[in-house]
């Protein structure tokens, strides 16, 4: 029998969804749970994959043909391990989340997706569970993206496709002093440059799991860095890459990144109105 004929029967079918939690770029940077009784190894095509039994469970699948009202809640137990992920601060990547349903009798072992999405938020309940608000990729259609302004500033996203700076020459790599919550102090020497030029710009580590954290730079104090968030797994002696950040003006574009071709502001604008009220020959 195939998955059809198992979804259409009035008693044969014994539902079990699969989840496929993503993050990181690491082939093994995943999480595979199933709401069955026992593991569940299931091969999509690229490899076998072992689905955890674990309690987790979903709220109901919305297929109403708009955008509105498509958040699918997610629930598992707060000692799963992707509860760690949201621990304290959110994690750096998103997490994407695949869900599976198929029938645990079916032979053909026929597992389509049924939704596909990103976790957008968590939240810790008092019954000991960890609820994902999750959103699906059809979502990504009410963003209308940014509009550029005239203006002096520069509207590009740094080190992004349009702003183009060069991200390697703006790094570099610093050994940590101590940590304060989340003030991060470096050793005396970390750059060779007024420190105050890393304001805006961030930090990256690598965490426990081996993955990339990022923190974002919001104030410069001598060799203390205050972050955006909880300095998670970084230690005294660990190295870390420091990244310049920029001003958004002309002058930081042309000396500190050497990107001025790529200036996404109008430096000219005039400050006087040009049809304004006063005499242009003198």
């Amino acid at each position: 029998m195939t998955f059809a004929s198992y979804e259409s029967s009035r008693d044969l079918g014994k539902p079990v969804d699969l989840y496929y939690f993503r993050y990181g770029s690491d082939p093994a940077a995943y999480y595979a749970y199933t709401d069955a009784d026992f593991p569940l190894t299931v091969d999509h095509g690229d490899g076998p994959i072992t689905y955890d039994a674990v309690p987790i469970k979903r709220g109901e699948i919305s297929s109403t043909g708009t955008l509105d009202r498509t958040t699918l809640e997610v629930s598992t137990a707060r000692d799963a391990e992707l509860a760690d992920l949201f621990r304290v601060y959110p994690p750096a990547q998103v997490v994407t989340l695949i869900i599976r349903q198929s029938h645990l009798d079916d032979p053909d072992e026929e597992f389509p997706v049924v939704w596909t999405g990103r976790i957008v938020a968590s939240s810790r309940k008092k019954d000991s569970t960890v609820s994902y608000s999750c959103e699906p990729v059809s979502t990504s259609m009410r963003r209308p993206g940014l509009r550029r302004h005239y203006q002096y500033g520069c509207p590009h996203a740094l080190y992004g496709i349009q702003c183009g700076a060069n991200k390697a020459a703006a790094t570099v790599t610093a050994t940590v002093d101590s940590i304060s919550g989340t003030e991060v102090t470096l050793d005396a020497g970390w750059t060779a440059i007024d420190a105050s030029k890393y304001l805006g710009g961030m930090i990256e580590y690598e965490n426990a799991e081996g993955e990339i954290e990022i923190r974002s730079i919001l104030r410069v104090t001598g060799d203390t860095l205050t972050c955006s968030g909880i300095l998670r797994d970084l230690a005294p002696a660990a190295s870390i890459s420091v990244i310049l950040g920029c001003s958004r003006q002309l002058g930081d574009c042309a000396d500190v990144h050497n990107n001025i071709v790529n200036y996404g502001g109008q430096p000219w604008i005039p400050l006087k109105n040009p049809i304004g009220f006063y005499n242009n020959y003198y």
